[in-house]
């Protein structure tokens, strides 16, 4: 069957020798290349790992200030708004205050008007009922007692 013989163990050896020179010479500056390669793909993942996690956190701080200026924004609006809304009201209510005071005003300047022409009127109607009394019949009467009473009913 098999022999085991000097020719067996040389050629086992020589074997043994050339795997540790190839080992040596070969597969060590492979796999130390390897290693290197390995280790650069493992820094470049490990920093694209930090610039997403930063990114990531770079965009929720700017969400974050974009919402609360936003906020922000609406409340200065609210309260410029609000602020607005009483001012208006209160001119509309200064304007309804001037204009129901110069309408009081004008309405007591009518109503003195008013009387001052009814006394006129009074002083003048003796005059007139004269006159006209005098032009149909044809002679100068004197009217001696006026009833202003009568007068003023008839005026109003």
């Amino acid at each position: 069957m098999f022999e085991f013989n000097a020719t067996f163990i040389i050629a086992m050896a020589s074997f043994i020798v050339f795997i540790i020179i190839m080992n040596a010479i070969l597969y060590k500056p492979i796999l130390s290349i390897i290693e290197k390669r390995q280790s650069y793909i493992d820094d470049n993942n490990n920093a694209a790992i930090d610039s997403r996690n930063k990114t990531k956190s770079i965009l929720a701080d700017k969400e974050k200030r974009l919402s609360d200026t936003a906020y922000k924004s609406r409340e200065i609006i609210s309260a410029r708004v609000q602020q607005e809304n009483e001012n208006s009201l209160n001119i509309e209510e200064k304007a309804k205050a001037e204009s129901l005071a110069d309408i009081n005003s004008a309405k007591d300047s009518l109503k003195n008007d008013a009387a001052n022409t009814t006394e006129i009127l009074k002083n003048n109607i003796k005059d007139l009922a004269e006159n006209i009394s005098s032009k149909i019949l044809g002679e100068n009467i004197a009217i001696n007692n006026v009833d202003y009473e009568f007068i003023d009913k008839v005026l109003k």
